[in-house]
């Protein structure tokens, strides 16, 4: 018996792009930027919580830099909380690109 008989051959059809809405791409910018916005900003205002504190050591302002201190140990602990939202919105973004 011939594998030809039976059903038709498929046709050449390209499948249909799924389509995001605007609130989805969105949340995807929001989850990418967010964590860098919040790394960038931490990290500058640790090093110029260091800087106040190194200018000065008459006045004691030593409490500069250890508010340094807790502001790079508050973005040591959120890393995976922001790791996992720049991940989760650049694929979305890849999703919605594509």
């Amino acid at each position: 018996m011939s594998e030809l008989t039976g059903y038709p051959p498929q046709p050449n059809v390209r499948l249909a792009r799924r389509v995001y809405s605007r609130r989805y791409r969105v949340w995807a910018h929001v989850l990418l930027w967010t964590p860098i916005a919040i790394t960038v900003v931490g990290v500058i205002l640790g090093l110029g919580l260091f800087a106040a504190a190194d200018a000065d050591p008459t006045h004691s302002s030593s409490a500069l830099g250890y508010l340094g201190l807790v502001v790079w140990g508050g973005l040591a602990v959120l890393s995976p909380v922001l790791l996992g939202s720049f991940i989760a919105g650049l694929v979305m973004l890849i999703r919605a690109r594509s």
